[in-house]
Formats: structure tokens, sequence, C-alpha cells
């Protein structure tokens, strides 16, 4: 039996811990940097962007745990102040689901298959290196996963994911 455990599963899976905060920690989650976005020179104003994604926190490859935990927090909290309880039982379209979507986390583009030629080569380092330091893993359909989900619980296991994964999906070869 195998446990995925590709980019989003795994996120999923472990969101919901933490504390509070969001936005884009640094790397040692200490500290966070607002951006503000002003008119063009001329005295223009300035255009709503077309990409629905422009402004979500962005996870990074490097990200730590905690720092995902807290974009998570941010956005869970504002579900629940909408009056969205379970987000896996409500619409996508619900006016609550809607009103958060800017503060949704979005994975490293790196971790998109659509977006990454290298994916699949990327996933099997990833792999590698998982299994190079004690976590058993394979390749799945779509990703990577864990022999046993068990492995989760293994000692420096986040670190270890963190590190594969930007050795993995970080490096170019």
């Amino acid at each position: 039996m195998f446990t995925s455990v590709g980019a989003t599963g795994l996120v999923v899976l472990t969101a919901c811990g933490g504390g509070g905060g969001g936005g884009d920690a640094d790397k040692g989650g200490q500290g966070e940097v607002a951006s503000i976005s002003t008119p063009a020179a001329g005295g223009g104003s300035a255009q709503p962007s077309a990409d629905p994604d422009a402004g979500r926190p962005q996870i990074r490859l490097d990200s730590t745990q905690d720092d995902i935990n807290r974009m998570y927090d941010v956005w869970l909290a504002c579900l629940k102040e909408n009056g969205v309880e379970k987000k896996y039982k409500t619409s996508p379209n619900a006016p609550g689901v809607k009103a958060c979507k800017g503060k949704e986390p979005l994975d490293p583009p790196e971790l998109d298959p659509a977006n990454n030629p290298d994916y699949s080569d990327d996933v099997r380092i990833m792999v590698k290196c998982m299994n190079e330091h004690g976590i058993k893993s394979v390749v799945v359909e779509g990703g990577w996963g864990l022999e046993d989900g068990a492995s989760m619980n293994a000692p420096n296991y986040a670190e270890i994911q963190t590190g594969c994964q930007v050795k993995a999906f970080g490096e170019d070869e």
C-alpha cells in the first residue's frame, strides 16, 4: 500500500496545524514583507490583473511546513469568517470561497507538471533522495508517494522532504 504525498496532498494533510499569521515569510520564518502596487508613472490608474492568481501567497520549494501552515491558517480563517466551515463540502463557487480565493496559497510552480517540462525526471530525483535518507518512497501516477504512511513520523521527515524537494525540483541539471 502506498501513501501519495504529491505537493497538494502533502499540504492538505499537514496544513491544519501551526500558528496564526500568514504571508510570504522568509526562509527562517521570521518577518513578512508586504507588496504594494503603485500606479504607473504619468498618473495612469493601475489595471486589475487578468491573472486570477495575482496576489495570492506563493509557497516556495524551500518553504518550511510552519511557513506553509501560516499561509493556510490565514486562508482557513477567512473561509471560517465567511461562513465556510468545511471547504471540501462547499462548492468552489460559494460566496465565502470566492471571497477568500485571493488568500489561498499557491503550490510552488515547479511542482506543476503542466509548467515543468522536467517534472517526471524531478520526481525520480525526489524519490531517490528520499530513499537515500531512509524514507521509503516510490514514483506513483502524478508524482511520488511513500511506501508507508508511517514514514511521515520519521525523525526529521519535514526537513528531509523539504531538502529533497529543493534538490529535485530546484536545481537545473
